[in-house]
């Protein structure tokens, strides 16, 4: 008997602890949207390979974060990503490239397909800010085409944007770092086509 009611006080507060824990509104970045503003380019006859994004900042899991003071960095409580950023910014790089038409074919790691060429991309900062009654997010990634078959950094240029919010919540910083996104993508692949 004893256990009995020590078992169904242990489902009674599992369910309860269930209901209580909040909903929090996932959101993704616009990967498909962003490659519409790449420019088409002369086919090269090769394939590129996109390898994992790594990252020095924010971006790494699903929390969505914001800083209102210097030096401190907050979660939002209600809202996080999908997918971590730098897996759905490998995406936005993939489909762009895809959509500038530059390559033969367009990789995306992990993959056991080799290229001669690949694209290392970090992101240096990605982080929304709130300054009294404005806001905004900055997004800084550093690119790198490399020779895989030299082991030669063949292109290297950091490509950084500053978007205003128009909502100080996620969703403003989530549609702000779309539009740093369609600026940021269009330059990058240019950039690593000329090479």
């Amino acid at each position: 008997m004893k256990i009995k009611l020590m078992s169904l006080a242990a489902v009674a507060v599992m369910v309860v602890g269930c209901q209580s824990a909040p909903y929090k509104t996932q959101y993704t970045l616009a990967t498909d949207t962003v490659s519409e503003a790449v420019p088409t380019m002369r086919t090269k006859p090769y394939a590129i390979l996109v390898d994992d994004v790594k990252t020095l900042a924010s971006g790494r899991d699903v929390d969505m974060t914001y800083s209102r003071t210097a030096n401190v960095i907050e979660s939002y409580t209600q809202s996080q990503w999908a997918k971590p950023p730098k897996q759905q910014i490998q995406v936005a790089i993939v489909n762009a490239l895809i959509a500038s038409h530059g390559y033969r074919d367009v990789l995306s790691a992990p993959t056991a397909i080799s290229s001669q060429y690949k694209i290392d991309t970090t992101i240096q900062k990605m982080q929304q800010y709130f300054d009294g009654n404005q806001g905004y997010v900055e997004l800084s990634l550093m690119v790198r085409l490399l020779n895989s078959s030299t082991n030669q950094v063949v292109f290297s240029k950091i490509y950084s944007a500053k978007e205003p919010v128009d909502s100080l919540n996620a969703q403003g910083g989530v549609e702000a770092y779309n539009q740093a996104l369609k600026r940021l993508l269009p330059d990058m692949i240019r950039d690593i086509h000329k090479r």
